[in-house]
């Protein structure tokens, strides 16, 4: 409706301007308008066209229309903007021009010609039409706007910020657009310009959050910090319900952990607002973190008071007694909470964590029976029971108090959910993979079950249903590391490294904090020989991590597999195995860095240690055999080489060795 309106218009507009462009005869007060009749026609054919959504064959009829009348700009007005929809801006700004030759202050050319100048990048040319159409209209907001944002980003500041107060003046009001206008001068580097602007909002409207954030930032990027906590400080004083701006002051003192700071800051807001609870707490908090754990308890107590149907209040406070050891008043509270509201749900479960800790078995459970009859808590409470069962070590029971809900509830994907991760637990992964299934039929959105079953199928051994499950997995979840992390170590496994590193970078951006999936990455990418990228990695790690004796074994390994650095990577093997002496994978690196190093006894001594602890593993196997074979001891060598490949007949390599050996 809305294009065939302005189609419509377009070819008004061009009756209009046809007549215009024509010298025009008095008859008293009659008006006639001179138009080409046969140029007429093809503008309407042109305008069917588009509204059947045929630009192409709209713009055949456009240009016969001209070829009939040269003298028209609507004509061409109307075949710049066609073009330019087309994204042809080219074509566009020639036919805008010509159109302006016949009508010179034409602002529908003009603003065609601009919009299509922007379209082309020739932001000068632009900026050039919107000052043109200013002359004419000088109150044209529209125009102010763009040639004030073209004057920025031709880092024409001092011009722009004297269009933007003509702007101003002409009636633009509207804070967001003004602070947009001062963000672009903030991003262009005119501090002074955007600091101009959202001063003139402030004063003009100190309701508006978004301006005092400006002035922050403001303040910021002149490295002037302590002006930026003024800004912040200056609007919760206005306003205490500026959550923004109490969420970027509180990100600064918790940075610099100054809590004396914070504490006045929430201090003044619940004086404020003293109804604000989520401001107690975190008052409390910060009181807590200073070492005033009296204050910290009043604070709490007095908001359990203030606010009896919170149950984040009772939370908070167990949560302190818990910190001070004061199991019997965390107790407590959180007994209070239940009398006064029996669905408080994780009040409830907390306080049954606490008796489950203690050994209180029987009372953990019985804070869920008085529920197990209630229609909104009737599986839940029965699986949190089970749960306490399976804790208690009475797995059976556990099992047997799930399984009749399959009968009365079996829709519910919690039921076998929980079931198969009590038959996995019990390593009855035949039965678990079933429940699994069924879970998954009932809730194949939610990624957590492709896990559980990805994670059951490896366990019975079933590594290619494991791979197609977490890939099938990754396609439908491409942000989740976990199963994208699955899907890159069976990858791995199956000696498939290439998609395996697909899979692990995806993992690694969507977890880029996981460092088992940044260990995983680097190794895959040792085995395709990318030994430089493998490499930044394990810088990336061990500086993060300079103790974790899994990091410095793998760097290790990562160096002695190249034969580099090998004095570095054998104090970075002895720092691992001392960390973790019976350690097989471990003990193997050390013993491969010696045997790099040519010491092929210590070598072999901490080799066939780690053959002892891992007797089925192939890699370390064949390492022996390697040492073997280099101490003379050739039987032994290939007994060895024949028992890696029995292990692991993918390594063909193995068979290359024993043939030479024979």
């Amino acid at each position: 409706m809305k294009k065939s309106l302005m189609i419509c218009l377009a070819l008004l507009s061009w009756i209009v301007l046809s007549a215009c462009s024509s010298s025009r005869k008095m008859a008293g007060v009659r008006y006639e308008l001179d138009y080409n009749r046969a140029a007429m026609n093809h503008m309407i054919d042109g305008a069917i066209m588009e509204l059947l959504e045929n630009p192409n064959g709209a713009l055949l009829h456009y240009h016969q229309a001209a070829e009939l009348d040269s003298t028209s700009p609507g004509i061409y007005i109307t075949m710049a903007e066609n073009y330019y929809l087309l994204e042809k801006p080219d074509l566009s700004i020639s036919l805008a021009k010509k159109a302006l030759r016949l009508d010179p202050e034409n602002l529908d050319a003009l603003h065609i010609l601009a919009a299509a100048y922007e379209a082309n990048k020739q932001h000068v040319q632009a900026m050039a039409v919107f000052e043109d159409i200013v002359k004419i209209v000088p109150n044209d907001i529209e125009a102010l706007f763009y040639l004030t944002s073209l004057q920025i980003l031709s880092l024409n500041p001092k011009d722009a910020l004297k269009t933007y107060r003509q702007m101003v003046k002409s009636g633009l009001d509207d804070p967001d657009y003004l602070i947009g206008v001062g963000n672009l001068f903030l991003r262009s580097g005119a501090h002074a310009e955007a600091e101009q602007v959202y001063q003139d909002i402030y004063s003009r409207d100190p309701d508006v959050e978004a301006v005092y954030l400006a002035l922050a930032t403001t303040s910021k990027a002149k490295q002037d910090d302590e002006q930026a906590i003024e800004w912040y400080k200056k609007a919760l004083a206005h306003n205490s319900a500026f959550d923004d701006v109490k969420a970027e002051l509180k990100k600064i003192y918790d940075k610099e952990k100054n809590w004396p700071a914070a504490i006045a800051m929430y201090e003044q807001l619940v004086a404020q607002d003293s109804t604000n609870l989520s401001d107690k707490l975190q008052l409390g908090q910060y009181y807590f973190l200073n070492d005033e754990h009296a204050k910290s308890m009043a604070t709490y107590s007095k908001a359990v008071q203030d606010h009896p149907l919170s149950e984040r209040a009772y939370l908070t406070l167990g949560a302190l007694n818990m910190a001070q050891k004061d199991t019997v008043a965390a107790i407590e509270t959180l007994r209070q909470a239940i009398e006064k509201k029996a669905s408080f749900y994780r009040a409830r479960r907390t306080l049954s964590e606490i008796y489950a800790e203690q050994g209180r078995w029987d009372d953990a459970i019985e804070l869920f029976e008085p529920l197990k009859d209630n229609d909104t808590t009737y599986v839940g409470a029965r699986i949190e029971i089970a749960h306490l069962l399976i804790d208690k070590g009475d797995t059976l029971q556990a099992i047997n108090m799930i399984k009749p809900l399959m009968e009365t509830h079996g829709d519910d994907w919690r039921v076998p959910t929980t079931l198969g991760r009590f038959y996995f637990i019990s390593d009855d992964y035949a039965t678990a993979i079933g429940y699994f299934n069924a879970a998954l039929d009932r809730r194949s959105d939610l990624p957590h079950l492709w896990v559980l079953r990805g994670l059951t199928y490896m366990q019975m051994d079933s590594l290619d249903v494991a791979l197609d499950n977490f890939e099938r997995a990754a396609e439908k979840f491409p942000k989740e590391s976990e199963i994208h992390y699955y899907a890159g170590t069976l990858s791995s496994r199956q000696n498939k490294f290439a998609k395996a590193v697909s899979y692990l970078l995806t993992a690694l951006e969507n977890d880029p904090k996981n460092d088992q999936v940044a260990l995983s990455l680097a190794g895959a990418y040792d085995e395709l020989k990318q030994y430089d990228r493998a490499e930044k990695l394990y810088q990336q790690l061990l500086q993060a991590n300079p103790e974790s004796a899994i990091i410095l074994n793998n760097y290790a390994y990562h160096l002695s597999v190249q034969a580099k650095e090998l004095e570095a990577a054998l104090q970075m093997s002895k720092k691992a195995v001392e960390a973790e002496p019976e350690n097989a994978p471990y003990l193997d690196t050390l013993g491969w860095i010696h045997y790099q190093m040519g010491d092929y006894q210590t070598a072999r001594q901490y080799i066939e240690k780690a053959l002892e602890r891992r007797p089925e593993n192939a890699e370390v196997a064949e390492h022996l055999g390697d040492v073997y074979e280099k101490l003379g001891m050739q039987a032994l060598a290939e007994e060895l080489w024949r028992k890696a490949y029995e292990l692991d007949d993918r390594r063909v390599k193995l068979l290359e060795k024993l043939d030479q050996s024979n």
